[in-house]
């Protein structure tokens, strides 16, 4: 797992087999809450033909030391030192969840550091219920597992879902209840208009942690985005459906 220097911080991420190869375009893929840069596993495989793919563990998770950032503001903010630290300045942003918030945020305030969004499963607006919040303080363990089987759709195997525990279960529960208060906290949904950036907007048909209606408001409101429904999917839809959804992405680049 390569590294790069942070802010004095060894940050780790995943590339694809070619690594960071010169000239070509670079997409960089942001985890959700209590997430890690292997939420992306086949995306970085499946897409690493014709672009760099980048995933990265964020402050406190996967392999990355902490602490987290206490907002998506704070995350986006990091990304970006992050893509700096690369030696990149002009990068395709993909987010999943607060991953997307993340990089909603830095195309607001920092357009001229992207080409391109990928949005799967976020939203302008992350609330977050009050019951995930008492759950996971007064019994992370039952509340994570809670939370997993709601992220994916009903035809996920049990095998996939048992993945998604076990990848949840190693974040630190601090570290995961920060990130849903950051979520919580996160609202742009008066400001998604200034984006100008091209954008594609993914969310998984039985999504029920970012509805589909979420998805259906970026994309009306974003000014040149495109939607896609992935039939069938959950929250997870690049891990549940990755053929489908690399597709899109594919497509989506092809249009650049």
């Amino acid at each position: 797992m390569p590294t790069v220097k942070v802010e004095g911080r060894t940050i780790h991420y995943l590339t694809g087999v070619n690594g960071v190869a010169p000239g070509r375009r670079n997409i960089i893929f942001v985890h959700g809450a209590g997430g890690n840069a292997f939420a992306w596993q086949n995306q970085r495989r499946g897409l690493d033909r014709g672009v760099n793919t980048i995933c990265v563990d964020l402050p406190g998770h996967g392999q990355s030391p902490g602490p987290s950032c206490t907002s998506v503001a704070a995350y986006s903010q990091w990304l970006l030192r992050f893509i700096g630290s690369l030696g990149l300045n002009y990068v395709i942003l993909a987010g999943h969840s607060m991953g997307g918030g993340v990089i909603i945020e830095a195309a607001i305030e920092y357009p001229e550091m992207l080409e391109a969004l990928i949005l799967v499963g976020s939203g302008a607006r992350l609330k977050v219920s009050p019951e995930i919040f008492q759950g996971l303080e007064a019994d992370f363990n039952s509340t994570a597992e809670q939370l997993v089987r709601k992220c994916y759709g009903p035809g996920s195997s049990k095998k996939l879902v048992k993945w998604g525990l076990e990848h949840l279960l190693k974040e630190l529960p601090e570290v995961v209840l920060a990130d849903f208060r950051a979520c919580h906290d996160f609202d742009r949904m008066d400001d998604i208009a200034r984006i100008t950036k091209p954008a594609l907007v993914l969310c998984g048909s039985e999504d029920s942690m970012t509805p589909v209606k979420y998805s259906q408001y970026l994309a009306e409101k974003l000014q040149r985005a495109t939607l896609r429904i992935v039939d069938g999917a959950g929250h997870m839809a690049m891990v549940e459906k990755p053929f489908e959804v690399n597709a899109s992405i594919l497509k989506f680049l092809a249009a650049l």
